[in-house]
């Protein structure tokens, strides 16, 4: 059985852009060799169907410059209302056209470019995405679990279900995660975290103090279940046994850091491409490893960025909340010897389908949990996008012009990202003047609840980057005045 050959699954969640957005291209008549997936269309007709309108402007999806910059479009709830409700300018399309109106009307500052929400990259600004769609398998009908924000996201990738429904300024609240779920099972894991601060789940109490130690065990060599992804590439190329499943997280732009990788806007795409880039080559580094791995690449959210396809009518009981679909398309891929080279599934899929998957090849199949299996009906299994036997021979690898192309654009952007992250990046005085937003606020008081409780693992090495931040930010970022 394909799934039975799979020894290790390698999850990666970033943040914050839709199919269309990062993959739609893929299906153009003007790009060399297109894939026939469901994506964007070069027909003149197609594109002022689905145009959004900015009062009597007709806002066309178009090609973004790889290089750049743009402003975070809104997508919590209320926003993600308006952008699958209104109708575009047509006529035909019934939904997906406020995308723009969300975006010219969000609370803070009308953001420069009311159309870079319609906006999509190709392959000069996504290198390492196009190479992993020719090379292996696009899911064009993955969608995010929830029509909301990243917290309430990435607890139903990380849980199958959420207990909040808005983007928290506090910790989150207690609930298991599949962490809790693969050690139960004695399943090994762990995550590598990208740069020098906190993975996502130390917004969550009880994992701080474990995240912390681990963490300082890690930068000084150890194996504890969170690591610094600067350790993966000599671990796995090791002859000592990896965790049988492995998540990635990105460095993010919330973190608060200097140089993000997360793809969450205004953080360019670039960092993201090489960080994925790195991953890629750093998988494939052990053959023997490799052959029995599966990669799995998606993001929490779509980011208020312009996706044509309808959301799935999934209902979700959220904190007392009835929701009746699941959120936006997001970009998905599968990277592995076990999937088709420039293959495309399908399926309906949400952020649950990992936790099925997980249990599908690692429990007995019957299902991860009352939530996730109550989502299954509406939802297809990753296995089926498998194929019956591996591919032979060596990975193809990623041309080393994708890589130094990325590498490049990410060195350039990382200047960018920085200035642009207001809060994150400027100190912070004693009356900060400047309200950040919930994950930043969140984040924040998780660095310094760490470093109160904790002084003596902040003092060690590997911590350089949380004590700078301290230093320069003597007082907690500023709760937001309506929560995103």
């Amino acid at each position: 059985m394909a799934l039975a050959d799979i020894e290790t699954i390698v999850i990666a969640i970033m943040e914050n852009r839709s199919f269309d957005h990062m993959l739609g291209y893929l299906s153009l008549a003007d790009t060399p060799n297109p894939i026939a997936l469901e994506g964007l269309q070069s027909d003149a007709n197609w594109r002022s169907s689905f145009a959004n309108s900015s009062g009597t402007i007709a806002h066309e999806v178009r090609r973004l410059s790889p290089t750049q910059r743009i402003d975070d479009p809104p997508h919590n709830g209320a926003a993600i209302a308006i952008q699958i409700a209104k109708a575009p300018r047509g006529p035909g399309p019934t939904k997906m056209g406020g995308f723009v109106e969300s975006y010219v009307t969000r609370s803070k500052k009308p953001p420069a470019d009311a159309s870079a929400a319609m906006g999509y990259y190709d392959d000069k600004a996504v290198g390492t995405f196009d190479f992993f769609a020719r090379n292996y398998c696009v899911c064009d009908h993955w969608f995010s679990a929830l029509p909301l924000g990243t917290q309430a996201n990435r607890l139903m990738a990380m849980a199958g279900e959420s207990r909040l429904v808005n983007n928290a300024s506090l910790l989150l609240p207690e609930q298991p995660l599949v962490y809790d779920w693969l050690t139960k099972h004695k399943i090994p894991w762990c995550t590598y975290q990208s740069g020098g601060f906190l993975p996502f789940f130390a917004l969550m109490g009880k994992w701080l103090p474990e995240m912390g130690t681990s963490l300082t065990l890690s930068n000084l060599g150890g194996r504890g279940r969170f690591r610094r992804y600067s350790r993966l590439r000599k671990e796995w190329k090791s002859t000592k046994k990896m965790p049988r499943v492995i998540f990635v997280e990105p460095d993010y732009g919330d973190g608060p850091s200097k140089t993000p990788n997360d793809d969450h806007p205004p953080t360019g795409v670039a960092p993201g491409q090489a960080l994925l880039a790195d991953l890629y080559a750093t998988l494939t580094s052990n053959p023997a490893r490799w052959a029995k791995t599966l990669l799995i690449i998606t993001y929490d959210e779509h980011g208020g960025f312009f996706d044509h396809v309808p959301p799935l009518p999934i209902e979700t009981v959220i904190a007392g909340v009835k929701l009746e679909t699941t959120g936006l398309r997001v970009p998905a891929l599968l990277i592995s010897p076990h999937v088709a080279a420039g293959s495309v599934f399908s399926g309906p899929l949400d952020h649950t389908s990992i936790l099925q998957l997980l249990d599908d090849r690692f429990a007995d199949g019957k299902g991860y949990s009352p939530a996730v299996n109550a989502r299954q009906a509406s939802l297809d299994r990753l296995s089926r996008a498998l194929l019956a036997a591996a591919r032979k021979g060596p990975p193809p690898a990623l041309p080393k012009a994708v890589a130094k192309a990325a590498a490049a654009a990410a060195a350039a952007q990382a200047p960018l990202a920085t200035k642009s992250l207001a809060m994150a990046a400027a100190p912070v005085t004693a009356k900060p003047e400047v309200a950040a937003d919930p994950n930043a606020v969140a984040l924040d008081r998780a660095v310094r609840k760490l470093a109160h409780d904790h002084p003596e693992l902040i003092s060690q090495p590997g911590w350089e980057e949380v004590r700078a931040y301290l230093a320069t930010h003597p007082a907690p970022l500023l709760e937001p005045a309506v929560t995103e």
